[in-house]
């Protein structure tokens, strides 16, 4: 028992690769019936998940008894395998620009087949199951076999050329991502048929070993068909992270804010467990909420309280490439706890915000993901504006105390300019600022 368990492991993982080939072609039917572009990966992977279903064993004895004819299902197995292969190289071809040659790849693979019918209905010599027999002993079932592989290592190693050589220079990351796996999935089955010269020469079966290589096959193909899956799920889990990481400078600047939030506050997990609207639209909306919040706190700060946190900051000693969002964040906090604490803003005070020059949304993000983590700093937790500003003095030998010199300010001049609320969706305008918003990556 202990002899057969190469064998046997060969069997289980060759079959686990079937089944995780046939699950990704079901996942991306629909969307391959929706969207022409990939409908050729898709019938090349389908093509490619028929031959590999055909070549296990228990499939084989089952179709072999079912039909009475063992003969016909090893030829159905062979014509399944060439149609796979010339779906797969008509396939990179096409991805790679030159369709010119997809009508020479069809032509030879309808050749290829008609040539493996006619050696075989000459009278190759029958073996259970498996339809010709690899043996050198008759010239028409060696020029059955030796036809079938060549075909097979000739269509698998220029596939995995061409896969390799436009994989590493194609503009689309998910196109080149695609032709990588696909050309390491051609060179394993092209290693699989390559091995055939050996067994035709022996009168030899595949064993484990290469039971194992068609198993890899079967998973790379399957991995080249959910290359666009895979890519969604890492960006949703990209915007999912940024909504968690925001979360808590987002609740923050809201509870002092609240008319900047578009709908309700949340908990942090049930935000990202339950979330209102998809995560890439979440993670819009928290960054454009939590810049409009900066804007509005942006009239409780002064010069002073600036001075203060730079020097709170450069006595923590905060690196420089982070001193920026260490004193943004001191000063949001001063900010913040004057306008929960009812002080009156002051329309000229100077924008609060050391990453104002950030440009696009994706630069707007990294940096409100810079200043969150300054905001939950000790350095920025430990600022006091009152104690930390009365140790110095101001032009006029006052001592800084926040908002002393707006405490009195009454009237209109003293009241914020009137704002407006930001559409429903992330591609509508800005009303707030008066600018269209940056566009969704």
């Amino acid at each position: 028992m202990t002899s057969d368990l190469p064998g046997n492991l060969g069997r289980v993982l060759q079959a686990a690769g079937v089944c995780l080939l046939w699950a990704a072609v079901l996942l991306r039917a629909r969307p391959a019936a929706r969207h022409p572009g990939q409908r050729g990966l898709w019938l090349a992977v389908a093509c490619a998940a028929v031959a590999l279903t055909l070549h296990l064993e228990a499939v084989s004895a089952y179709a072999a008894a079912l039909t009475g004819s063992p003969r016909a299902v090893g030829l159905v197995k062979n014509q399944a395998g060439i149609v796979s292969a010339g779906a797969i190289l008509h396939f990179a071809v096409y991805a790679t620009g030159s369709r010119r040659r997809t009508g020479a790849v069809l032509a030879t693979t309808a050749a290829v087949m008609a040539a493996l019918l006619a050696l075989a209905g000459l009278g190759s010599p029958h073996a259970p199951g498996h339809g010709p027999y690899p043996t050198l002993a008759c010239p028409r079932c060696a020029a059955y076999w030796l036809l079938l592989v060549t075909v097979h290592v000739a269509a698998c190693a220029l596939c995995a050329r061409v896969c390799w050589r436009y994989g590493r220079s194609g503009p689309n990351r998910s196109v080149n991502l695609g032709l990588t796996l696909l050309g390491w999935g051609s060179a394993s089955a092209g290693l699989y048929w390559l091995a055939h010269y050996y067994l035709v020469a022996v009168e030899g079966r595949p064993g484990g070993v290469l039971r194992l290589v068609l198993s890899a096959h079967a998973v790379l193909c399957a991995a080249v068909l959910t290359v666009p899956t895979a890519l969604q799920l890492c960006r949703a889990a990209g915007h999912a992270r940024t909504v968690w990481r925001i979360w808590p400078l987002w609740r923050d600047l809201v509870e002092a804010v609240p008319h900047v939030a578009l709908a309700g506050t949340r908990c942090r997990p049930l935000t990202l467990l339950r979330p209102q609207l998809p995560w890439r639209q979440l993670a819009y909306r928290k960054v454009i909420e939590v810049r409009d919040a900066l804007l509005v706190l942006s009239h409780y700060t002064d010069p002073a309280v600036s001075r203060a946190a730079r020097a709170h900051v450069a006595r923590w000693g905060v690196p420089a490439e982070r001193a920026d969002a260490h004193v943004a964040a001191c000063a949001l906090r001063s900010a913040r706890a004057a306008r929960l604490a009812g002080m009156e803003p002051d329309p000229a005070a100077e924008v609060l915000a050391a990453g104002r020059e950030a440009c696009g949304l994706a630069a707007e993000t990294a940096f409100l993901l810079r200043l969150t983590e300054a905001y939950l700093s000790p350095c920025a937790r430990a600022f006091d504006p009152t104690g930390t500003a009365g140790t110095g003095t101001t032009d006029t030998g006052t001592a800084c105390t926040g908002r002393a010199d707006t405490a009195g300010r009454t009237g209109p001049a003293a009241a914020p300019t009137p704002r407006t609320r930001l559409s429903e969706t992330p591609t509508g305008p800005d009303e707030r600022r008066g600018t269209a918003p940056p566009p969704l990556p």
